[in-house]
Formats: structure tokens, sequence, C-alpha cells
């Protein structure tokens, strides 16, 4: 039997994984230069913007993020990404999938959108990279069992967290749109949510319906093919399922990662006011054709990227709202929470696509990201009759308390 050397089996992976974001760097580049003809006319923050609105770039970019984590905690600490990430990551580009082929591809005047380029781009993010990652989750998948109710008390709600804050956000920044006197064939990403025309909210009610159906149907599927790989591997082993609670402890790495991304979040926001200021002034003078040199390279940056103060200040309360729930992601980690910690590294991802504005801002979320991913709690396994007795325990020591004070 023919057998990988591991060296030259790491540099393999790791040489894919470079040209897969290659390709994604391309696709960016594309569709900021060479947009479908209906983004044309738009300038090139708005062509970013648009870009990443939409749920396709994000769940690849997310699987793309999944390998790198996956290729260097194996070579390196010899585990794998939580169960959880893997499950969420492989349901999100799922659907990813599932939407296109099934409720988009066949839509009115779709293909005269679409150059050589943009057919190749739709197959390889909207079949062949959800097959590499569906086939990746089948081939690791399996190693412990996984219990359905642990899933629908602690993580089915972590994962839809991502696909409700995606939804929501994508509906304001339509509503902004629309309000701005955008185009109206891109308010929204997908047909589906637009709710302005005709039937419009008959048709997002059902979408976001069916979309939440398939969602959980699919985490409890992959769950499903999970434990029967367990059964499979280890029906000859005896192996009990003895039901086990953790007790957790945040590390210090976590911690760290926790207090950098609250410094960047607020950073973030800081920018985004000072840029909205200057834009106000830029939007109240220029206007007037202004003959002060020093003021037009000053807001020269604002005018080349065309950015709409509404725009800043969407950016700036998404970017409140996701430092609020960062906070509390944070005093739930510290409890050695895992769900917090994972909540925190999802959010910081997410707002990759929100602190473009400096520039280095996804950099500096896609390493809070990456950092709170790599986490580690310090984990106690305890019996189910032990954990009993532990609870009981702190409830004495606090009625203790309160009878001290």
């Amino acid at each position: 039997m023919f057998k990988w050397n591991p060296r030259v089996h790491f540099y393999l992976r790791l040489g894919a994984l470079i040209i897969l974001s290659l390709f994604l760097l391309l696709d960016l580049i594309m569709a900021i230069y060479y947009p479908q003809p209906k983004f044309a006319h738009l300038g090139y923050s708005e062509r970013i913007s648009n870009y990443y609105s939409f749920f396709t770039t994000q769940t690849n970019y997310i699987v793309a993020l999944y390998f790198f984590l996956y290729l260097f905690e194996s070579k390196f600490k010899n585990t794998k990404p939580h169960y959880v990430i893997q499950l969420a990551v492989t349901t999100y580009i799922t659907i990813t999938m599932l939407v296109f082929w099934v409720g988009i591809v066949g839509q009115k005047n779709q293909a005269a959108q679409y150059r050589p380029y943009h057919w190749v781009a739709t197959v390889i993010l909207h079949l062949v990279m959800p097959v590499i990652m569906i086939t990746s989750y089948v081939l690791t998948a399996g190693d412990h069992y996984y219990h359905y109710e642990e899933h629908h008390k602690k993580y089915l709600w972590l994962i839809m967290l991502y696909m409700v804050a995606y939804l929501i956000i994508i509906l304001i920044r339509g509503t902004y749109r629309h309000l701005d006197g955008k185009d109206p064939r891109i308010l929204f990403p997908y047909f589906f949510l637009n709710y302005f025309k005709l039937g419009g909210d008959f048709m997002v009610a059902t979408a976001l319906v069916v979309i939440c159906v398939v969602s959980v149907s699919l985490q409890y599927f992959y769950i499903f093919i999970n434990n029967l790989l367990y059964f499979r591997y280890y029906r000859n082993k005896n192996v009990k399922i003895v039901s086990i609670q953790y007790v957790m402890k945040t590390n210090k790495f976590t911690i760290i990662g926790f207090i950098i991304g609250i410094i960047v979040l607020v950073f973030n926001i800081i920018i985004d006011i000072i840029v909205l200021d200057r834009a106000i002034i830029y939007d109240n003078f220029f206007p007037q054709q202004s003959s002060n040199i020093e003021s037009m390279i000053r807001y020269d940056f604002i005018e080349y990227y065309n950015i709409d103060s509404r725009v800043l200040i969407a950016f700036i309360c998404i970017a409140i709202f996701a430092l609020i729930g960062f906070i509390f992601c944070f005093i739930f980690a510290l409890k050695g929470k895992i769900g917090a910690r994972l909540a925190g590294a999802l959010l910081m991802i997410t707002l990759m696509f929100f602190t473009w504005i400096w520039i280095i801002g996804p950099v500096f979320c896609l390493t809070v990201g990456l950092i709170l991913f790599n986490g580690r709690e310090k984990i106690t396994e305890i019996t189910l009759v032990e954990a009993h007795n532990l609870r009981w325990l702190k409830k004495a020591a606090k009625a203790q308390k309160k009878v001290k004070k």
C-alpha cells in the first residue's frame, strides 16, 4: 500500500491552499476591474462592498480559513479544529451550493451576466469547493460520538448566529441602498431578499423559512453521518458511550486574543467616526468647487473610493453592536464556555468585511479570529454524578458567603 511521506503531504496540501488563496484574490480583482455588466457602473469601493456582500464569497473564505487552520493544527499540534467548527463550515458551504444550483442558476437573465471567467469561477465557488469540504468532512469525521441533545442545547443556535447576522446586515444594507436611489437590480446580493418589489415580502419570508429549515436539517444530517462513521470505526472495539461533562478554564492565549479584539474594534469605531467626519465635510463643501488644494488632497481618498456617509454610519452602528457582542463573548469565555470563544472568533471573521476602510482592518480581524479559533480550554472530564456534586458544592459555597455578609 502506498504511503505519503508526511512532509511531502504537508507541502502538497499547503501548495493547494496557496493556489486556492490566489484564486480568491484573482476573483476579487476580477470583481473590481472586470465586473458583471450590471455592476459595471459602480465605483471601486462599492464593487468591493458588493463582492463581499455575497454569502458565496464569505463562505468560500471561511472554507479556505478552515483548511489553513486544519493543516497547521494537524502539523504542529497533531490535532484538528473543534468538531463544531467543522460542522458549521460544512453547513455554510452546503447551503451556498444548494441555494445557487436550486434557486439562482435558473434566474432570468442570469446567464447573460456571465463571461467565460465568471462561469469558471461559479463552478469552482458553488460546486468544487462545497464538494471538497463535504468530502473532507466525511473523511475526517467520526472520531467522537456527538450527542444530539448537546447540540440543540448549545451549538445549534451558535451555528445559526452567523447566518442570522448575515441576513440582518444584508437587509439593512439593501434598505439603505434603496433609500439612496441605487439601481433596483443590485439592492440585494440575492433576488429573493428584495422585499421592495411586488410580492417581495412574501418571497423574503418564504426564503428565510426555507433556508432556516434547510440549515437546521443539514446540521442534524451531518451529525447523523458523524455518528454513523463513529459506530462503523469502533463497532468491534466495545466502546461504551458514557455521558461526560466538562469543567473548562480559559487559557491565557484566548484571553490575549479577546483583549486584542476589543482594542481592534474600538480603534475601528474611532477610524470610522474620523472618516465619517471627513465625508460629511466633503459632501458639504466640495460640491461648491472649493479651490483649497490642501483640502482637495485631504479628501481625495473619499472621492476616489466614492464613500457614502450613510454607509459609514451603518458601519459605525455595526461596529458598536459588534463590540458589545464581543465583550459578552469575552465574559462567557472567561467562564470556560467554548461556544463563547467560537462566537467571538466568528464575529471577528465576519467583521473582516466591514473594516476595509482602514485597509489593514481585515488583517487584524482575521488575526484575532485565528487566535480565538486556536485558543484552548483546560478540560477536566467528570461524570454526571461528579458534576452534580460539584454544582451542589458551588451552591453551598455561595450560601456560606451570603451568611457571612
